[in-house]
């Protein structure tokens, strides 16, 4: 019996991670038993913070997989573009006479391709790179972050309620380790 068990158990916990079956209900029916033995197997074993920790790696690995895709696709737009320009010097060269019109066409060209080895590069056209996009989203975050937390310290009076809402945000927020970046938990020490 308590192989069984043990099984039913793992299956619950599979349907719940797996998002087969988001609910204890749901997974109880599924299995034949009582909803609160799912609960209680939920609770112990802490199913919620292993889901946190499984969606966070999928969308690692999946971030991951586009900024890879991104590299060697931008790769191939990279080499496109210095193998248009190549051949455009090597056609200018053997020109005798390049007339104005051909010439305000081949600076079309050159613009272009200059904006496509920018955008290949990960630079923006006007020059801003990714690493300050990133930056100034991350600090838009945070100020949002101070706003909530503000507003969270004016309008609930209860502490234990705002400490557990501080958590909440805190546990959802990844770490330095986790995001590589700082950790927003600096705003949140008002």
């Amino acid at each position: 019996m308590p192989r069984s068990l043990s099984k039913m158990r793992e299956e619950a916990r599979r349907l719940f991670l797996t998002g087969e079956a988001e609910t204890n209900s749901a997974i109880a029916i599924r299995l034949k038993v009582k909803p609160h033995t799912v609960g209680r197997w939920r609770k112990e074993e802490d199913w919620d913070d292993l889901r946190r920790k499984v969606d966070r790696r999928a969308a690692e690995v999946f971030a991951e997989k586009i900024a890879s895709d991104r590299v060697s696709l931008n790769v191939r737009h990279y080499r496109m573009w210095d193998l248009l320009v190549a051949k455009l010097a090597e056609d200018l060269k053997s020109k005798q006479g390049v007339e104005i019109r051909e010439l305000d066409r081949i600076s079309g060209i050159l613009e272009r391709a200059q904006k496509g080895q920018r955008l290949a590069k990960g630079l923006s056209i006007t020059g801003e790179t990714e690493e300050a996009i990133r930056a100034q989203s991350e600090a838009e975050t945070r100020h949002l972050i101070d706003v909530f937390i503000d507003a969270v310290k004016e309008h609930v009076h209860d502490e234990a309620v705002r400490e557990r809402i501080q958590r909440s945000i805190l546990e959802a927020i990844p770490t330095e380790e986790d995001a590589g970046a700082d950790e927003p938990s600096d705003a949140l020490a008002h």
